[in-house]
């Protein structure tokens, strides 16, 4: 039997059709606030792990709006279902909109029928419409995605590591005092759980921390209060210069770190640059209490550039950097490839800022049978075809997009024989437009609220 979308805003007009599939009666429609029964239902039969209280809190979302879930409905019922989550991403000294594709299921009866294309195809035109740059996702199947043209970008990071182990290394040991004259010690700190009067506090600290982050999303107040009462997490610690009572001023600026966990999973951690040993006594409480949990070992999740990745592999731990990790990658889509280029103009400038010389700088691609010049002036960046003179990278369009967000080592690839070159300035150019980055996505923002 056909599924078709039939379903009456106010039972006098069709909401408008988004997309018709690759098969006969395949319509795509943007969802509302009355599809909602509907959704959770499809939901918690195809997603086992969703629950009542992760689905309101999606409506509870500040961003959220019904037409932000694109539906297949077989009569009443949602036969394939796909959600958007608009956001805004740090990538260094840009801001990009981007839009996360997430919920993509259909209900097993229906599957083989090009639902699941149909939904992802009107997905990327509304995404593009919305004003997005890039689709994110997080996904199982990463070879359905890259036949549609998602490229993996983006990498897991955490490190693991035995509570016992932890302690034992990194335990603070308090120094007597000697009586003898020295340099003056900081505060001391005070490690206890966050009261939701210093919320103030930790945006501040996490607005500082992702000016110059590849990969996190910008979060306003209205976010902030969502995430605290959403409860992704079990608790989120608070490191205090001083005294641990709170600040009758209301400015809280002895709050100087704070960790969020999950489980034995921290799932953020974020510190204030003029107390880096906040990070010993935040790390050392979560282990703690980890052990209070009967729990044997805990998960560090952090930017891959992070120094406590190094410093838990010198402690007995183990790192995990790699793109596929318990068969879940990061994938994304570039669905607007001029208005990307022109939104990382500031973060080209700021690779470029120690060229004293730098007036004007080109770089030609070879992509497939196509040729691209990416050309930045102080003035702005864009991206066009064009015929590539002496110097050009030859490249993949999956390389070439990898490149541009700073997921692919270009002298490596090179070193690898997996792109080439033109001639030496080609490839010290391309290290120093497209650099590798720590390109990381934090997951506060996606645990399913508990």
């Amino acid at each position: 039997m056909t599924s078709t979308v039939l379903v009456r805003a106010k039972d006098t007009a069709r909401r408008p059709v988004l997309r018709r599939g690759l098969a006969a009666g395949i319509e795509v429609v943007p969802g509302t606030a009355g599809d909602h029964p509907a959704a959770q239902l499809f939901l918690s039969s195809v997603f086992p792990e969703s629950s009542s209280v992760d689905f309101q809190s999606q409506l509870d979302d500040p961003s959220y709006e019904p037409s932000d879930r694109l539906l297949i409905k077989h009569r009443q019922n949602v036969a394939a279902h796909l959600r958007l989550i608009g956001r805004e991403m740090r990538f260094g000294a840009a801001t990009l909109p981007v839009s996360c594709v997430t919920d993509n299921g259909t209900l097993p009866e229906f599957r083989g029928r090009g639902y699941a294309s149909a939904l992802l195809e009107a997905a990327e035109c509304k995404m593009y419409q919305d004003g997005a740059v890039l689709g994110l996702l997080r996904t199982s199947e990463p070879a359905f995605y890259r036949r549609r043209g998602w490229i993996v970008c983006g990498r897991h990071s955490y490190s693991t590591i035995g509570c016992h182990q932890m302690l034992a290394e990194w335990q603070p040991q308090e120094t007597q005092p000697t009586g003898m004259p020295g340099p003056a010690r900081p505060p001391a700190l005070h490690i206890r759980y966050l009261r939701r009067v210093e919320l103030a506090a930790i945006i501040r600290l996490h607005q500082t921390h992702v000016r110059q982050a590849y990969g996190a999303y910008v979060r306003n107040d209205a976010c902030w209060r969502w995430l605290l009462n959403r409860r992704g997490f079990d608790r989120i610690y608070v490191a205090i210069e001083g005294a641990p009572e709170i600040e009758l001023d209301g400015t809280f600026s002895a709050i100087v770190g704070y960790a969020a966990a999950r489980n034995a999973r921290l799932v953020e951690l974020v510190l204030a640059s003029r107390r880096p040993d906040t990070v010993q006594r935040l790390l050392t409480r979560f282990c703690s209490d980890a052990i209070e949990q009967d729990l044997r070992q805990v998960r560090v999740d952090l930017p891959p550039d992070h120094p406590v990745h190094a410093a838990l592999l010198a402690s007995g731990g183990t790192y995990c950097r790699q793109e596929l990790d318990r068969g879940q990658a990061f994938m994304v889509k570039v669905l607007d490839p001029a208005r990307l280029v022109r939104g990382l103009h500031a973060e080209f400038l700021a690779r470029l800022g120690a060229d004293k010389q730098f007036m004007h700088r080109e770089l030609g691609f070879v992509v497939g049978d196509g040729q691209w010049i990416l050309d930045i002036t102080p003035h702005g960046s864009r991206l066009e075809a064009g015929r590539v003179r002496r110097t050009f990278v030859r490249c993949s369009g999956a390389q070439f997009w990898q490149m541009l967000l700073g997921h692919l080592d270009v002298r490596q690839a090179v070193q690898d024989g997996l792109m080439s070159v033109s001639n030496r300035l080609a490839l010290e150019s391309a290290c120093t437009l497209l650099p590798p980055l720590p390109l990381w996505f934090p997951p506060l923002d996606d645990l399913p609220a508990t």
